[in-house]
């Protein structure tokens, strides 16, 4: 009896010492999120909820290119180029141009109205960019923006501004 006794108190010692604290706590929180509100041309207080999304680098490896499409058909597509890199805390500015002659800029599609309206002016913020912690192969990167863009005849202009979480992406 006190072998199974001394058994069954190693065993529980064993198991409360193998979850220390050094364990990871950096998995993606709850999968990735995109949230925006588009106001102005054919939106009025439009909130953009993810749906599926696409983020891939260049084949470069100097471009980061972030394409999000809601429930209802509208897209926003993100380019961001090589100035300052991806790290976090880099701030992208619409309209840049890079050494390679590539422009950060961004693209929304209202599908119901078959309207695009393509960026003028704003900026998107890198709020983190780490490893994934299950796949060495891919990155996770959140950040923030506000811009505002126009109708390719200028007779429209939407603002548009939100956040983005935990995208993957091959690194």
């Amino acid at each position: 009896m006190k072998k199974l006794h001394f058994i069954s108190v190693l065993f529980l010692s064993m198991l409360i010492f193998s979850c220390s604290s050094d364990d990871t706590t950096d998995a993606p929180t709850e999968g990735p999120k995109f949230q925006a509100s588009l106001n102005g041309g054919t939106f009025s207080n439009y909130s953009f909820q993810l749906g599926a999304y696409e983020a891939t680098k260049g084949t470069n490896g100097n471009t980061l290119s972030i394409d999000i499409a809601d429930t209802k058909g509208t897209a926003i597509s993100l380019f961001l180029n090589n100035t300052d890199g991806f790290k976090t805390g880099t701030v992208k500015q619409i309209g840049n141009i890079d050494s390679d002659n590539f422009i950060t800029h961004s693209v929304i599609r209202d599908v119901s109205t078959a309207v695009s309206y393509y960026s003028k002016t704003g900026t998107i913020k890198i709020t983190n960019n780490r490893e994934h912690p299950s796949n060495a192969q891919q990155r996770l990167i959140s950040g923030e923006f506000n811009i505002v863009a126009s109708s390719i005849d200028g007779t429209k202009t939407t603002t548009i501004k939100g956040s983005f979480e935990e995208l993957a992406y091959n690194n």
